[in-house]
């Protein structure tokens, strides 16, 4: 019998190692113009006793944020026009579940050079606006006081995202745990896709996000959850890849419930960047689909990435990136099965935006199509949707512990 995907991770068989991380994430650092704070080379390491702010991005990276938290103070405290230094912080309290911190320094920052587009983009996601309320008594959406009746499934998101909210800020200490960054896809006046009801995709994946994230949080494992948005924001791709980075993820999981045109496409399906291949028939549909609404969204550059460095970027990322998502999408199709649907999915390569913006192992799950009555009615139903959060959550957490042991439990 062959082995099973998780015995072959369990094996030490195409381990995405926990040093890769460290090493992607000094290798964009250096290349978006951070080359004195993340060098690579031995050198680098001699040196760092002697650079401040290398000695900081080392303890950042080898995940002792409190003490480059400490560091960096120190330095911001003694330069207090030091960009780079105010940067570093904030990406230190963002890494360590502490967004107000995060957003003060990333505000420090661009009150030294508000031309930082990047900065600015990390601080505005930090700084995202809660699900609206329900309107005022005599108004109506629009008018002057008025907004729109928040539905039954954003309150349910809104219970979701204050319970998480709650629990979070509790990471725990050391090395640092395996980093989690869920992408609830579409949101604000990019609804995504509409069942036949009137649901619409940004609030499902809004609300398996906060399931999933809470799911995880609760079993106490030590991983460590962020999400790219906890209420009705609109966010661009380039924003979504940001809190890869911002976050350093180990892994980047965006969930949708797309609509497509053949409504016979059901089930759950994982994508992972698209490798030499093509593209199968259900792949290029959501891609083609995703790919329409995420470039009528506006958003900032990617800061630091043009001409040479962005190929670069693209080139010596993607390749090593590509395999690690597909060997976590490998592994989380084995644990999470086909959830509640009745229709079978599977794992494919696919050409998506969003899926080659992000410098990180990433895996964009369709949870079922708004486009299929039946998967419709299962995410259209509260219990269903929880039953099948739970179920990523668990393939999720079985997934991290195969591939390096950093989420136990």
């Amino acid at each position: 019998m062959p082995m099973s995907d998780i015995a072959k991770f369990q094996a030490g068989k195409g381990t995405p190692a926990a040093p890769c991380r460290a090493n992607r994430r000094r290798f964009l650092i250096r290349l978006a113009g951070f080359a004195a704070v993340a060098a690579l080379s031995p050198l680098s390491l001699s040196l760092a006793a002697a650079d401040p702010l290398a000695a900081a991005q080392h303890l950042l990276d080898a995940g002792k944020v409190e003490e480059a938290v400490a560091s960096l103070r120190r330095i911001t405290a003694a330069d207090p026009r030091n960009e780079r230094a105010f940067i570093l912080l904030g990406r230190a309290f963002a890494q360590s579940g502490k967004p107000a911190p995060a957003l003060a320094a990333f505000r420090e920052a661009l009150r030294i050079n508000p031309a930082d587009t990047y900065t600015r983009m990390l601080a505005d996601i930090l700084a995202q606006r809660p699900i609206p309320d329900e309107p005022v008594t005599g108004t109506k959406y629009g008018e002057k006081g008025g907004r729109r009746s928040a539905s039954r499934l954003e309150k349910t998101a809104r219970a979701e995202r204050e319970a998480f909210v709650a629990g979070n800020g509790r990471l725990p200490p050391g090395a640092g745990p395996f980093r989690l960054v869920i992408d609830a896809g579409h949101g604000g006046p990019d609804v995504g896709g509409v069942g036949a009801s009137g649901l619409q995709e940004k609030d499902v994946a809004l609300d398996l996000a906060l399931l999933t994230a809470r799911e995880i949080q609760g079993a106490d494992t030590g991983m460590a959850v962020f999400l790219t948005r906890m209420s009705d924001i609109r966010l661009s791709t380039a924003a979504r890849a940001a809190c890869a980075d911002l976050y350093a993820a180990d892994l980047f999981v965006s969930l949708h419930a797309p609509s497509v045109e053949d409504a016979a496409v059901s089930g759950l399906h994982l994508f992972t960047r698209q490798g030499g291949g093509g593209q199968d028939a259900v792949a290029k549909a959501v891609a083609g689909f995703e790919n329409r609404l995420a470039g009528a969204v506006p958003g900032f550059p990617r800061a630091g990435l043009h001409g040479v460095e962005a190929g670069l970027v693209r080139e010596g990322v993607a390749r090593r990136q590509t395999g690690y998502s597909a060997r976590y999408a490998a592994l989380l199709a084995e644990s999470v099965g086909g959830g509640p649907f009745s229709g079978k999915g599977g794992v494919a390569g696919a050409g998506l935006s969003l899926l080659n913006a992000v410098d990180a192992p990433a895996v964009f799950a369709a949870m079922g199509f708004l486009s299929n009555a039946k998967d419709a009615a299962v995410l259209a139903d509260a219990d269903r949707r929880r039953e099948l959060a739970a179920s990523l959550a668990r393939a999720i957490l079985s997934a991290a512990r195969a591939a390096n042991g950093k989420a136990s439990g």
